[in-house]
């Protein structure tokens, strides 16, 4: 398993190399062809990080280590491209599990083609709706980036599909719920909770969703 962990990051690297002592683990300097990537979390401004990293390898599984106990930074994080939240102090057995699981396949995210970028290129809004085993991806593209969203709707299991897409904002066509297209979040209900946001990639030619390992 091949791990990238950034050189002024000792508490990972350290972790990296006793690690690497008793199980199958290589470091590597470059980001673009690790399978791991660790990244220290303790600041607003390591969010930076996070995202110029992610989007060097928007495919391997992201794991940023921490001691802050700040719910709102862990959420930004996530925003941001991590895929987990973990103590910095239990990188050593978190690793080795992670090649135990890499072995066995359980731990490869998985790649989930949504459509052509060509037939949605200048479109905005809803761009593609698949329905899969994960649930309803519905590919949005308002402001930026595209970005997906996982239906149905919490509230009542209707499908967003025909969702009204408008500043920022996805409104549920049944009762009116509100998510944020940026964080999923719920802005109103009646839902009670928003719904999960995978990561877009765009590669040969088409929109990916990255569905990270235990998804």
């Amino acid at each position: 398993m091949l791990i990238y962990a950034d050189a002024s990051d000792a508490v990972a690297r350290a972790s990296v190399e006793r690690a690497a002592r008793q199980s199958n683990i290589e470091l590597t300097s470059d980001p673009g062809i690790a399978e791991v990537l660790l990244l220290p979390l303790s600041e607003e401004a390591d969010l930076v990080s996070i995202t110029e990293v992610r989007s060097q390898n928007p495919r391997a599984t992201l794991i940023a280590h921490t001691m802050v106990q700040k719910q709102d930074l862990w959420a930004a994080a996530e925003r941001a491209g991590a895929d987990r939240i973990e103590n910095s102090g239990g990188l050593g057995v978190l690793l080795r599990r992670l090649v135990k699981e890499f072995e066995s396949g359980s731990q490869r995210p998985r790649m989930v083609p949504l459509c052509s970028v060509g037939d949605v290129a200048g479109r905005l809004g809803i761009l593609a709706c698949v329905q899969h085993e994960l649930g309803e991806l519905i590919l949005i593209k308002d402001q930026g980036k595209p970005v997906c969203l996982v239906g149905p709707c919490p509230h009542a299991a209707g499908s967003l599909a025909s969702a009204l897409i408008e500043d920022g904002v996805m409104t549920c066509p049944e009762h009116g719920s509100q998510f944020s297209i940026d964080t999923g979040e719920r802005t109103r209900g009646p839902a009670d909770e928003g719904l999960q946001q995978l990561r877009v990639v765009e590669e040969d030619g088409k929109y990916w969703v990255v569905a990270a390992p235990g998804v």
